[in-house]
Order: structure tokens, then C-alpha cells, then sequence
């Protein structure tokens, strides 16, 4: 099995998905603690992005599990 048959692997487009899930939620609370610092909103600024973040992760792991459908479907896989 060469190196172009695994990055072609249609599960190697599923590799990032946790990652990117989670840097989209980490980052959304992180900046709304450290806005929350700054401004002294807390937890207003933390909650929001923590959620904004989760719907975002959410809507790229959609968007990225319905390339991977579309792909698997014109390949007959």
C-alpha cells in the first residue's frame, strides 16, 4: 500500500475532525475567559464563545462528514 493510496483514503479525510472540533470549542472559551479578564464580564463572554465555538465545530464536522458521503457515493465506495 503506497503513501498516495493512504492520502487518498477517504478515511484520511477524517483525521482532523476531533482536532478541529476541539480547538474550535477550546478557543471559543479560552478567548471568552481571557475577554471575561479584560472587561470583567464573567462568565457572559465564556458561555457565549464556548457555545459559538460548539456550534462551529459542530457545523465543520457536518460540512466535512458530507464531503466525505459525497465522495464515498461518485466512488462507489
Amino acid at each position: 500500500m503506497g503513501t498516495t493510496t493512504v492520502l487518498s483514503s477517504p478515511a484520511f479525510r477524517l483525521v482532523g475532525l476531533g482536532t478541529s472540533f476541539a480547538v474550535w470549542i477550546g478557543g471559543g472559551a479560552y478567548l471568552g475567559h481571557w475577554l471575561d479578564g479584560k472587561y470583567g464580564t464573567d462568565p457572559v463572554l465564556t458561555v457565549s464563545l464556548l457555545v459559538l465555538g460548539l456550534m462551529i465545530g459542530t457545523y465543520d464536522a457536518y460540512r466535512r462528514l458530507k464531503a466525505l458521503v459525497a465522495f464515498n457515493d461518485k466512488n462507489g465506495n
